[in-house]
């Protein structure tokens, strides 16, 4: 259907989980993919994966995106290769499981420079090129308990609130320059970042039955879920939708029946 066709998409964290499945669905439907990531193995692999999958060329940026200077060069490369930005997905983040009287202030401000700064530095420096095309998309993953709230996950949920905020401010801010600003909040989903709730638990199956049995449409996303969110709120369909935190969980934040 090519419903991205000639835009050209970032997506940080873009190597693994979400925001592969992004990249991945985003050049089946013909986006030009730019994906950053730290870790330039996983990006090698993962624009092979693509080219394999898909027949298209990818590229990879080596970024961090708590180090403003390398968010700087991430804007300044692609603008360079590609000559314009259309859609940024900010996708990198990380995830802390840790009582909240133990977590220290080093783990609190890890947790928020990748969070939450990481968004930030690449909307500061992505968002001015889209100003001068007077069209952009910026779609950003936060999650369901920044709806909500969750007890055992306080430092992830405050970050993951402070994007949900940012979020519809900029969409306020850039509406006038035809920029729409959205975010995903996605329930649990296997990945990397929270696999390891499920293994180390005494009994890992009666655990996912556990957290699949918190969602009323029973099951738990995928990420594929998440990247199906990404091309409608990155593309034009959804070009009258700003400002809006939209609920990717199943029916997790409905209540209860």
């Amino acid at each position: 259907m090519n419903r991205l066709q000639g835009k050209v998409a970032v997506i940080t964290g873009g190597t693994s989980g979400f925001g592969f499945a992004i990249a991945e669905l985003f050049a089946r439907e013909a986006a030009t993919v730019a994906m950053a990531g730290r870790n330039k193995e996983k990006g090698a692999a993962a624009v092979e994966e693509i080219k394999r999958v898909t027949g298209l060329d990818a590229r990879f940026i080596p970024c961090d995106v708590t180090k403003e200077e390398e968010v700087k060069n991430l804007a300044e490369t692609v603008l360079r290769v590609f000559q314009k930005i259309d859609v940024l997905v900010n996708n990198a983040g990380m995830l802390i499981r840790k009582d909240f009287e133990t977590t220290t202030g080093e783990e609190w401000d890890e947790v928020m420079a990748t969070n939450l700064k990481g968004p930030f530095f690449c909307c500061k420096h992505i968002i001015p090129e889209m100003i001068r095309n007077k069209r952009g998309s910026v779609v950003n993953v936060s999650s369901h308990i920044s709806l909500i709230g969750k007890g055992d996950v306080p430092v992830y949920s405050a970050s993951k609130g402070g994007v949900t905020a940012l979020t519809r401010s900029l969409a306020l801010r850039y509406a006038k320059y035809n920029i729409r600003v959205n975010c995903i909040c996605p329930g649990t989903i296997l990945t990397e970042l929270n696999r390891h709730v499920f293994e180390q638990a005494p009994d890992p199956e009666q655990k996912l039955r556990d957290v699949i049995a918190t969602y009323p449409l029973g099951r738990l996303g995928t990420p594929a879920d998440v990247a199906y969110a990404a091309v409608y709120l990155g593309s034009d369909e959804s070009s009258w939708v700003t400002g809006i935190a939209l609920p990717l969980e199943g029916g997790y934040t409905a209540g209860k029946e």
